[in-house]
């Protein structure tokens, strides 16, 4: 049986890049990139929350990818 690969859309390139720029390891240099903007908010809270985002939106099909997928399940039956 081969295996599907399937390539990268700019949905999952962007989840990558939401990945790297906002590792946990980055948290020091947003907090100086916030205060060169006078932006009062804690990298702390703000890392987290893109990082994740980026995982989700990597991993996690989008609709258009399910639909197919399971189209194509359903047609190997």
């Amino acid at each position: 049986m081969a295996s599907a690969r399937c390539p990268m859309t700019p949905r999952n390139w962007f989840g990558l890049a939401l990945i790297f720029l906002f590792l946990p390891v980055n948290v020091p240099l947003w907090d100086v990139a916030f205060d060169s903007i006078s932006l009062d908010v804690s990298a702390v809270a703000v890392v987290p929350v893109f990082f994740l985002s980026g995982m989700i939106i990597l991993f996690y099909p989008g609709r258009g990818n399910q639909e197919s997928e399971g189209s194509a399940k359903n047609e190997e039956e």
